[in-house]
């Protein structure tokens, strides 16, 4: 059975990851796979072991890595790899295959000109974190865990969700 990961990097930030929960979502939506899980090299849960051994128990026998970068540089050609060769190394009779980083395309271009002709001033650059803020967690790891900066303010950590789980 086949199976995809969307692999990313990671950030110290609570619900950085709102983006590759819909990304996955889509291809739910869209069958490319019977699996579909995404994992990160650093910081955000799940570690890609963890989206690897999803798919492992869910019967994947073929892993389609699908790195989440837009140019090959060091953690695409360094820790990709390495994140890869440990993954094999726990699942030696799994099949891996690498994606590549996503690089230029038109509609993405299109993206970031929307992007630019949309821009925000200054008081509304807050508007993302906001929005990321349904994925906040009780984490003191999270450099805005606890500040006035933290989306979920006024922060009660009593009252902080656990996050949502993955799709």
């Amino acid at each position: 059975m086949d199976a995809i990961v969307i692999l990313a990097h990671g950030s110290v930030l609570c619900g950085s990851g709102e983006a590759l929960w819909a990304h996955a979502e889509r291809f739910i939506d869209h069958e490319l796979a019977e699996s579909v899980a995404f994992g990160y090299l650093n910081y955000t849960d799940p570690p890609f072991i963890e989206a690897v051994s999803r798919c492992v128990a869910e019967g994947a026998t073929r892993i389609v890595v699908t790195p989440y970068f837009l140019a090959p540089g060091k953690f695409v050609r360094v820790d990709v790899p390495a994140a890869i060769a440990a993954a094999k190394a726990q699942y030696p009779d799994i099949e891996f295959v690498v994606g590549d980083v996503i690089g230029y395309d038109d509609l993405l271009a299109d993206a970031i000109l929307d992007s630019a002709a949309n821009a925000l001033p200054e008081e509304k650059w807050g508007e993302d974190l906001k929005r990321a803020s349904a994925h906040c967690r009780a984490d003191s790891a999270c450099p805005l865990y606890g500040t006035p900066a933290c989306p979920r303010q006024p922060f009660a950590p009593e009252t902080a969700t656990e996050g949502a789980t993955q799709p």
